[in-house]
């Protein structure tokens, strides 16, 4: 069945009777509207290209919506009401278009749901990258690089503008680059050794010419927001050299300034530590031994294992007879032990001395043990007159 369909000016809307492309009334472009779905046809169509009805123009000759002369009784063939398309307006406004079909709904939809989850992935990838690039794990690496380039490349002038402010205070640019040597050396594996708050130690395998590769390090801290190198080591050659000319006092104070520079440095909190101990300050002393053993398991230094050892005997002789700790001075006697080649002699006076602690604390049998095993290996006749003395003292039996 046909649909009846009106030929109407998409400019004026007033109906044309005749498939003309032009509206006579005012030289707009006709249509043919599908009456079905109110869908605007180009005239050459013969179904509807919304709802595929068939189009044929309306039974009256007339135009639906009135004569160009005004005849009121133009529509009556058509609505069979001689005042029906009189009363009407000239122009209808357009029906309004049915919904798209339900396929096309989902499709928008997904494809909106799409969008929205790329837009959130692509936050979430960018929110992640930045904090990644952030970490600081990140960046000292990619600082420690620069240094480490810039410093076999010999450009002393970029690896010194990465120096605190406080190790450029101490050491200038001309000092730095006199304490450097002409050997040539690479570096490879970089990688996180230690890692706290404020300071990331950076280790490396270090190959230089004509020598195996070994394991170094190299130590960044934060300061005002970026990560620089705690630098004193030129500072540090300085300290050595006023305690070997007997100059105690200035090298304490150059001690302190490395210690500033670098309050992870275990060599300057050795020195420190020795100092106090000289100027049996008791308290400031264990300080600064018990930071300088601590420090020297994490960070490098030139720390030898007879001065740990020497920090351990200071530390054990000024809590056992300055601050009257005796169990953290066994603490100390115990880890004394534990190096290697302890000569027979310096095993006899720590056992000696331990047994002493054990006493004071009331603690009769392992001072005994103590003084069995000295009296094995002490030498002096004085050593072995002690330890009689001290077994009269406990209450243990005399040797025969």
């Amino acid at each position: 069945m046909s649909v009846t369909a009106a030929i109407l000016c998409t400019k004026c809307g007033a109906s044309a009777a005749a498939a003309q492309d032009l509206c006579a009334a005012c030289g707009g472009k006709n249509v043919r509207v599908c009456a079905g779905c109110s869908f605007h046809n180009s005239l050459s169509k013969s179904y509807c290209d919304r709802c595929g009805a068939p189009l044929s123009l309306k039974p009256s000759g007339l135009p639906a919506a009135g004569r160009r002369d005004g005849d009121p009784f133009a529509a009556a063939e058509i609505s069979g009401d001689p005042w029906a398309q009189a009363a009407a307006p000239a122009t209808a406004p357009p029906a309004p278009p049915p919904p798209p079909p339900r396929w096309t709904q989902l499709l928008r939809a997904g494809l909106n749901a799409a969008f929205v989850l790329v837009s959130v992935s692509l936050s979430l990838l960018g929110v992640w990258y930045w904090t990644e690039i952030r970490k600081p794990e990140v960046v000292v690496s990619h600082v420690a690089e620069k240094y480490l380039n810039a410093m076999r490349a010999r450009d002393f002038d970029a690896a010194y503008a990465l120096f605190s402010a406080t190790a450029k205070k101490y050491c200038t640019l001309e000092e730095f680059k006199s304490s450097r040597d002409d050997s040539m050396w690479t570096w490879s594996d970089l990688r996180v050794a230690h890692m706290e708050a404020g300071a990331i130690l950076m280790a490396y395998e270090l190959k230089v010419a004509g020598a195996p590769p070994r394991t170094d390090r190299v130590l960044f801290v934060q300061e005002n927001k970026e990560w620089v190198r705690p630098y004193n080591w030129v500072l540090m050659r300085k300290v050595e050299e006023a305690f070997d000319k007997g100059n105690a006092d200035m090298g304490l104070i150059l001690a302190q300034t490395a210690a500033t520079i670098n309050q992870r440095d275990p060599m300057a909190r050795g020195y420190l530590c020795e100092a106090a101990y000289y100027r049996k300050s008791a308290k400031e002393t264990a300080t600064q031994c018990v930071a300088a053993i601590d420090l020297a398991r994490i960070y490098p230094s030139n720390l030898t294992l007879k001065s740990l050892y020497h920090l351990h005997a200071i530390l054990a002789d000024t809590y056992k007879n300055a601050l009257k700790l005796p169990d953290k001075a066994v603490d100390q006697f115990a880890q004394m032990l534990a190096f290697p080649n302890i000569s027979p002699i310096d095993q006899c006076e720590i056992l000696l001395a331990r047994a002493e602690a054990y006493a004071s604390m009331s603690r009769p049998g392992e001072a005994l043990a103590d003084l069995t095993r000295g009296g094995q290996l002490c030498a002096r006749p004085a050593d072995h007159a002690y330890i009689e003395e001290m077994r009269r003292k406990i209450g243990a039996p005399l040797n025969q």
